[in-house]
Formats: C-alpha cells, structure tokens, sequence
C-alpha cells in the first residue's frame, strides 16, 4: 500500500486509511509503536496492545513449562547441588 508524505502544520505526515486504523484498533490519542531499521530502510507501526498480550502470553507459557516440568528441574538441581 502506497501513501504521500503530505504536511500538516509544520509537520510533515502519513495518513493511514480507516481501514487499517479499524483494523489495528486504533483511536484518536492512542500511542503506537514506531519501530527503525535504518539498514533495511524501513519503518514498523505496531500495536502496543498486542505486544502486551505477546508478554503475557510468553509468562503463561513459562509457566506451563515449569509446572509440566517441575520435577525433572527438581530433580536436575538437586544433582547439582550434591556434586
């Protein structure tokens, strides 16, 4: 999707088309996350909502595994601590 650089003010702007803001679940005053790669010259708006349950997300898995695994991690360090 191809979009001008126009100005507003002394600003200098993109503007996203509803559908993406829709989309994304954006709103007037939101924050997003604007991401740099100058090496790859690009440019990343992200959702900082969605990272969140991103971390969420990872912190439950963790913990999944742990309890999954609890005794052979148990039993591993009591190894380690005999030795």
């Amino acid at each position: 999707m191809r979009r001008k650089v126009v100005k507003v003010g002394a600003s200098l702007c993109i503007l996203l088309p509803k559908e993406v803001i829709k989309t994304m679940d954006w709103d007037f005053g939101d924050e997003i996350d604007l991401i740099l790669d100058e090496e790859d010259e690009k440019v990343t708006l992200r959702n900082p909502k969605e990272g969140e349950k991103k971390k969420q997300t990872y912190i439950e898995d963790f913990d999944d595994f742990l309890n999954k695994y609890q005794d052979v991690l148990t039993e591993i360090d009591s190894q380690e601590v005999s030795d």
